[in-house]
């Protein structure tokens, strides 16, 4: 019995294999009940450790560690596949499938295309927008070659620091270790990113942001469907994307706000120290918060009745999968949960259509970041799935321009990811005999059937989607894998974690204070708020 102890401490993926455990069917009754007794289990520290160690190893061991023989680079091993990282990552060598034998694109995106808006079971807007704004910080696919990406491998909140130390520079304040600002009505947000101009005038960056981005690109594409009275309230902020939509202008905010805050802290307690040393120890803490946010309280949401799962300190010190951090192309692509984004936020005079929370920086100065948070908070987002992406994410805006949906699709079939079962037996999970088995919809199990003829034939990218699953989870079983596995890989072998790093000359104590004590986003937003008991943040959205 001790040898089976100690195979589930460190091989949890075998060891409950020899339990002969697998995620049970469980009935609506008993489902109902759960949360009442996990809760109170949760809170108890040492069961709450204890789970989650079990919990991140079973999903980080689900299928081979890092590194991989192959990448975007080469269909073979080659030196570039093993070690340039400018290349995305892949978890199994491409498929040998002709075009020829494969439904046309036009005929699966349509499978996407929503006609009627399923909400999710318990998942709010702003966890929608948590998740755009996270995961455009480092997958990010090259606009030049798809095979390639301009992430940094990290999660280094390059959303507010930007993407390398010359944009950082930009960015800083280089006064106390604080990041440029400006106050508006006496709220902290970044600063404008483009000279005044008359009504209708040409957008120019000002001199100090030369170079944050590429100029051209920022302002005929993505500022192209913004609506000219709100291009110039753009922000200065890390990320060419990072004015897209409300959700990232509010998280911006929030978190450069929590930055200054902290370097403001540190330069009381510490008067001795210059200005890099206290922009350098408070961006480490901030890196740190987020990580916190990423595991106890984002992915706690996306496993199963929100278990109250922490970071486990130092997990990643003995274990297999502690290696260097590379983004996959399948990590890129699972990751499309377009279907999450609702047809309305709210009702009534302050319902937001799409065209509210897209490019609308304006909204955010006028309603505030407590309105708005509070709004998506409330609002349960759409269930991830096929036939539940909104139509502006489906349908071509322009004949010559690839909807967002096509192009992933696009990217897909020219990634040549191999099938959706060929992933799950990867992955741990059973091949599944028939189209029975993925889904219970007729009218969709047909249309699949139809369109592959067979299950081994069915894309990955289609099944994952197509994949039924109960209401207590977020995602299907592969997904949800998938999800876990490259999130506790690549989020919890940050340096910044290490045993020999993660100390209080790393941090300062005050530092070290503040990591322990920050378990919520909401906390983060009250304490920079003004009316900090009016701030309600959750990725949790009961059913209304």
């Amino acid at each position: 019995m001790l040898s089976q102890a100690l195979l589930l401490i460190r091989q949890p993926r075998k060891a409950i294999g020899w339990l002969g455990w697998k995620p049970p069917d469980l009935p609506q009754p008993l489902v109902r009940q759960l949360p009442r007794v996990i809760a109170p289990l949760g809170a108890i520290p040492q069961v709450r450790t204890a789970a989650s160690r079990l919990a991140i190893n079973y999903y980080a061991y689900a299928t081979s560690p890092r590194p991989r023989a192959l990448s975007m680079a080469s269909d073979y091993t080659s030196w570039l596949s093993l070690t340039d990282r400018t290349f995305s990552g892949r978890h199994l060598p491409p498929a040998t499938t002709r075009p020829e034998d494969l439904p046309s694109e036009a005929e699966v995106t349509a499978l996407f295309r929503r006609d009627r808006e399923t909400k999710s079971a318990d998942t709010s807007v702003m966890f929608m927008f948590f998740a755009q704004w996270f995961t455009d910080s480092f997958l990010r696919t090259s606009r030049e070659n798809f095979r390639k990406n301009t992430s940094p491998q990290e999660i280094d909140l390059c959303q507010i620091y930007g993407l390398g130390a010359n944009k950082t520079s930009m960015l800083r304040a280089h006064e106390g270790g604080r990041l440029k600002s400006q106050l508006i009505d006496g709220e902290e947000y970044p600063p404008f990113l483009f000279e005044p101009r008359a009504p209708g005038g040409k957008l120019v960056f000002k001199p100090e942001f030369t170079g944050l981005h590429e100029e051209k690109f920022f302002t005929e594409k993505i500022l192209a469907d913004c609506p000219d009275a709100r291009k110039d309230s753009v922000f200065a902020v890390g990320l060419e994307h990072g004015n897209s939509t409300i959700g990232h202008t509010i998280l911006d905010a929030v978190f450069l706000r929590e930055h200054n805050r902290i370097a403001g802290l540190l330069k009381g307690e510490h008067p001795d120290w210059d200005d890099v040393r206290l922009f350098e120890t408070t961006r480490n803490i901030m890196i740190v918060l987020l990580l916190k946010l990423v595991v106890e309280e984002y992915i706690k949401h996306i496993g199963p009745f929100d278990f109250p799962i922490e970071v486990v300190p130092f997990i990643a010190d003995g274990e297999r999968w502690n290696r260097p951090n590379w983004g996959a192309i399948e990590f890129n692509l699972l990751y499309r949960w377009h279907s999450l984004v609702p047809d309305a936020i709210g009702e009534g005079s302050d319902q937001l259509k799409p065209r509210d929370f897209r490019n609308n920086n304006p909204l955010v100065i006028s309603r505030g970041i407590e309105a708005l948070i509070t709004q998506c908070s409330r609002e349960r987002s759409g269930k991830i799935g096929l036939l539940n992406t909104p139509y502006f994410l489906v349908d071509r805006s322009h004949p010559d321009d690839p909807s967002i949906e096509e192009r992933s699709i696009t990217l897909m079939r020219n990634a040549r990811l191999r099938s959706y079962n060929d992933y799950r037996e990867a992955f741990g999970l059973e091949r599944l005999a028939g189209f029975d088995q993925l889904t219970t919809n007729k009218a969709l199990r047909e249309r699949l059937q139809s369109l592959y003829g067979d299950i081994d034939k069915l894309e990955w990218y289609v099944g994952i989607f197509a994949e039924e699953y109960p209401d207590y989870l977020m995602m299907g079983e592969l997904m949800t894998t998938m999800v876990a596995h490259d999130a506790f890989t690549q989020a919890l072998t940050n340096p910044l974690l290490a045993r020999n790093v993660f100390n209080e000359q790393t941090f300062s104590k005050a530092g070290m204070r503040i990591i322990t004590e920050t378990h919520s986003l909401q906390q983060i937003i009250a304490r920079n708020s003004t009316s900090p008991g009016d701030v309600h943040a959750s990725f949790h959205c009961e059913q209304g």
